[in-house]
């Protein structure tokens, strides 16, 4: 057991030294390698490159507005085809992030669609490990809405099952070392759309229990003339619950770029991204859900 934490010891002391190595080498962050053919001949030199972060941010959350700041030409993967298609349909001021933002919801539509396809093959009446722990995962949640809803409504569990592993997934795409992979979530539309559609079923699941006039009555209590306010604070919900998500994701992915500017992207960014990542992705997640069953909770329970 020492062993192997000496070990462990030894690696990481040694990656530490080759980061700050590589970064002393390359002048910090103002120099990079390029390799390549320039006018017939194999080419591999030093290039001095200018870093700004203000840039590195703008680039990063709005692309949009960095190519239209900048002199260099906006492209999606090289393809001007297709950043044309994306920019007649969304305009010119949202099209890279646009595209961006459906590849990374696709992805993770993907992955949702692989994980039901592979947990629902591998269903059987001798469980395995992995059923056993997906069934322990379902249970989970199937008791929080026991709890909250009673077991009448068990059948919201595999709707807020779905929206707690969508949001998580949205969450940590962005630990992923992929060029152009980052959280849906930190773009506003995806918890918006999420807030939105949450509040809506509360709404609709209110109407389906008491009935129109019962469920219009409701705004008008305790007095009539409260109902304006009564409005504005059903749609106040959609609007902090989404804002609760996306503030906390954006937040987390800009202080994991500026942080790791000035620490030369030396070791600590992988504890940011652990920790923003994984540890606040996942809260984040399991609180929005929370939320939603909450508020279906004190819309259908009486």
């Amino acid at each position: 057991m020492k062993s192997n934490k000496s070990s462990i010891k030894k690696a990481f002391i040694i990656i530490f030294i080759v980061q700050i190595i590589l970064v002393i080498v390359s002048g910090g962050l103002n120099r990079t390698l390029e390799i390549g053919f320039e006018q017939g001949k194999f080419v591999i030199r030093h290039q001095e490159t200018p870093y700004d972060l203000q840039d590195e941010i703008t680039w990063a959350f709005q692309p949009d507005e960095y190519f239209e700041k900048s002199e260099d030409v906006a492209h999606i993967y090289g393809s001007e085809r297709l950043y044309s298609f994306f920019a007649k349909i969304f305009g010119k001021a949202s099209a890279i992030n646009t595209f961006r933002l459906l590849r990374m919801i696709l992805f993770i539509d993907l992955i949702l669609i692989i994980i039901a396809y592979l947990v629902n093959k591998r269903v059987s009446k001798k469980p395995s490990k992995s059923q056993i722990l997906f069934e322990q995962f379902y249970q989970f949640f199937e008791d929080f809405v026991a709890d909250m809803l009673g077991k009448k409504y068990l059948h919201f569990t595999p709707y807020i099952l779905t929206l707690f592993i969508f949001i998580f997934l949205c969450n940590i795409t962005g630990m992923i070392p992929i060029p152009g992979f980052f959280a849906p979530t930190q773009n506003l539309n995806v918890p918006l759309g999420l807030g939105i559609m949450a509040v809506s079923l509360v709404h609709y699941m209110g109407i389906k229990k008491k009935g129109i006039l019962k469920y219009l009555q409701g705004y008008a209590e305790p007095i009539a003339p409260l109902a304006p306010l009564n409005v504005v604070g059903e749609i106040s919900k959609a609007v902090s619950i989404s804002f609760r998500l996306f503030g906390n994701i954006l937040g987390g992915s800009i202080i994991i770029l500026v942080v790791s500017s000035l620490v030369k992207f030396v070791i600590l960014p992988i504890g940011l991204e652990l920790f923003f990542g994984l540890f606040v992705g996942t809260l984040q997640a399991f609180v929005f859900t929370m939320l939603a069953l909450t508020y279906i909770s004190v819309e259908i329970v009486e």
